[in-house]
């Protein structure tokens, strides 16, 4: 619908009656209109004074811009940087026992399996350089070879006769135990075979004071062996992790979890594992009591 001039005309007499009442009532507002065209013609003034000056100097119109470019992006400096990177990223594999060649290649082919598995397969979608990985590596032989330090003055035979074998005997010796005060001194086969039989058994052994990592409290003892296992690391990773690696709280954090809830907890889980101590016997003490040639 269009306007007819007595509409425009009203819509100004009352534009101006409204603008003399603020203009009574707040006497600062008449110098608006005075600024907006003040600032008008001086924007205007100083586009005007730019274009003919320009306009007047010719060599504004062909003159290079006065900017300097980065300094590596120069030619000698640019190739020396990517002789730099390149020798920066080159990475050589230390042996991890020099005195024998073969553990130090099996112990290679464990680790490349290790990378291609647990590190390549996920970190190829963030990028494809190699320097992640050859880092952990560096990390995990640097880690191997403090282990190797500590423990090539220890009496390996004179740990495991003294203090290994006693261990295992007393925890035999303690089951032995708890099992007859349960079963009955002739070790009665006639209960069933249940968790319920097995938790009254380990109630009894060392009268219920069971191993941290163990409880009989809760049937899924996940949780606590996983914190039992970080405690250890904790105390560990200290003592042969490599300087560099020490200084970051979140670093050690990350490998804590790592080594003890991706590695260690699923070995301990195949350790205890019955059926893998049977194959292990039988795979080292078989031939030894069942020749293949008997």
């Amino acid at each position: 619908m269009g306007l007819d001039k007595k509409d425009v005309a009203i819509a100004c007499f009352v534009g101006f009656v409204s603008w003399a009442l603020l203009t009574h009532w707040i006497p600062s507002l008449r110098w608006i209109p005075y600024a907006f065209v003040a600032g008008g013609l001086t924007t205007f003034l100083a586009l005007g004074y730019l274009l003919s000056s320009y306009a007047q100097n010719p060599r504004h119109r062909h003159a290079p811009p006065s900017i300097r470019p980065p300094t590596f992006i120069r030619p000698g400096v640019w190739q020396q940087e990517k002789t730099a990177l390149n020798s920066r990223s080159a990475y050589t594999k230390k042996p991890v026992y020099a005195q024998s060649l073969p553990i130090s290649k099996a112990v290679d082919h464990l680790l490349d399996l290790v990378l291609r598995d647990f590190v390549t397969s996920w970190f190829k979608s963030i990028s494809s350089r190699p320097f992640f990985q050859n880092e952990v590596d560096r990390t995990i032989r640097a880690t191997l070879a403090n282990i190797g330090k500590r423990t090539a003055g220890l009496d390996i035979v004179e740990i495991a006769v003294a203090k290994i074998v006693p261990i295992i005997t007393n925890h035999i010796r303690e089951f032995s135990t708890a099992e007859r005060v349960v079963r009955g001194k002739n070790l009665s086969r006639d209960m069933t075979e249940s968790e319920e039989l097995d938790l009254a058994i380990a109630s009894k052994f060392r009268d219920g004071k069971l191993h941290p990592a163990a409880t009989i409290a809760f049937s899924d003892t996940k949780l606590m062996q996983q914190s039992h296992l970080r405690n250890l690391v904790s105390r560990i990773l200290p003592l042969v992790l490599p300087e560099n690696m020490k200084s970051s709280p979140a670093v050690l954090s990350l490998i804590r979890e790592i080594v003890s809830c991706a590695v260690l907890y699923p070995v301990v889980l195949m350790l205890a594992d019955p059926d893998t101590s049977n194959q292990l016997m039988e795979a080292f003490v078989g031939p030894s009591l069942f020749p293949a040639n008997a």
